[in-house]
């Protein structure tokens, strides 16, 4: 009992993020709210080199009635542990956000503004990148995770993670992992347990699921 309160709160102190669990794929997701398709979201991973360390690029797309939202979010991640090196967000095409990170510092740049410089301590997450970093984690049943984050507009943050038990998901074992944010309100993941992939969320009536359209969104 004592060994697994220490465990529990050795995750929360420090997770353990191993970015080799993910591979280099493209996937394409539907945005849903009931039984209604909203739109889609096309996610890629590649395997590239940056700051001369092994790294992950990472796109994340997503476009919402017929391209009224559009949304490209753009990641390089350390591939150790997917702490970020860089993002940048495009909306409708146009550039929103520049986020550059360098030891203890991130330093956002909005088109038209000076360069924000925020500080903080250890190793910290790109807040605007939740499945992919949640499938990295050591997941099991009853794991609890915290995991500090830096996100352009909330500034820095903390995720809460719990991993409440496993579901099946088009023939796949998942766990589901359900995440808190800081209004309290609840989003629950579910992460592939063979291969870590994200295969969905779902939360307040809406939810993201495999398997959509994304041929408007291509190529990248």
């Amino acid at each position: 009992m004592l060994l697994s309160a220490l465990l529990a709160l050795a995750q929360a102190a420090s997770p353990v993020v191993d970015g080799a669990l993910l591979k280099p794929s493209t996937a394409c997701y539907a945005i849903v709210r009931g039984d209604t398709v909203m739109g889609a979201t096309f996610q890629k991973i590649s395997a590239v080199t940056a700051d001369g360390v092994p790294a992950w690029d990472i796109v994340v797309h997503q476009r919402i009635g017929d391209g009224k939202f559009d949304l490209r979010d753009h990641f390089v991640l350390r591939r150790a542990d997917l702490t970020p090196i860089a993002m940048d967000s495009r909306k409708s095409g146009v550039e929103h956000v520049r986020v550059a990170y360098g030891k203890g510092r991130a330093v956002t740049t909005r088109p038209g503004a000076a360069p924000v410089e925020t500080a903080f301590d250890g190793r910290i997450w790109d807040g605007n990148l939740w499945g992919l970093t949640f499938a990295a984690l050591p997941l099991a049943q009853g794991a609890h995770f915290e995991m500090p984050f830096y996100q352009y507009d909330k500034g820095l943050g903390r995720f809460t993670l719990d991993v409440v038990g496993s579901e099946q998901v088009n023939g796949r074992e998942a766990w589901t992992v359900e995440v808190t944010t800081s209004d309290q309100r609840k989003v629950r993941y579910q992460i592939g347990k063979a291969d870590r992939a994200e295969l969905g969320y779902y939360a307040d009536g809406f939810a993201q699921r495999a398997g959509g359209d994304c041929s408007a969104i291509q190529p990248q």
